[in-house]
């Protein structure tokens, strides 16, 4: 049998480097699983309570129009990516609406968009689908 195809096996199975005859062979790095979710999107912007007047997030973080979201934490982890339709948000806030499902009548997950203003906010949701399926990362 053949040396390189052992060595290669061998890579595979274990997780670190093997150096065989000049050749260093790295494992793929192994890519943070991700999971796709049907949700409800909603915006919300700056203004409409004290913590979002100063960018600040439940969380302590500093929110970014049109970057960051708020999201159920036991069902999309902060510091999760979410991809909809090709753009990426960072989970970094949460509310008792979001948590409740309030806008999906208890039926699906909300992911609640951040926006500097309401404008923002209206002209972005409708250029998005009300319940896409998001990739969580």
């Amino acid at each position: 049998m053949n040396i390189r195809i052992i060595v290669m096996a061998l890579s595979m199975l274990l997780s670190f480097p093997i150096v065989a005859a000049n050749v260093i062979i790295e494992p793929e790095p192994k890519s943070k699983p991700s999971k796709k979710l049907k949700v409800r999107l909603t915006a919300y912007w700056c203004g409409q309570d004290p913590d979002t007047s100063r960018f600040k997030s439940s969380t302590g973080y500093t929110l970014k129009s049109g970057r960051t979201c708020a999201v159920d934490p036991k069902i999309i982890p902060y510091g999760s990516t979410v991809v909809i339709n090709g753009k990426e948000f960072k989970a970094i806030d949460t509310g008792t609406d979001v948590i409740r499902k309030k806008a999906s009548h208890g039926k699906l997950p909300v992911v609640d968009l951040f926006y500097k203003t309401e404008k923002q906010a209206m002209v972005a949701l409708d250029n998005l689908p009300m319940h896409p399926w998001v990739e969580i990362r």
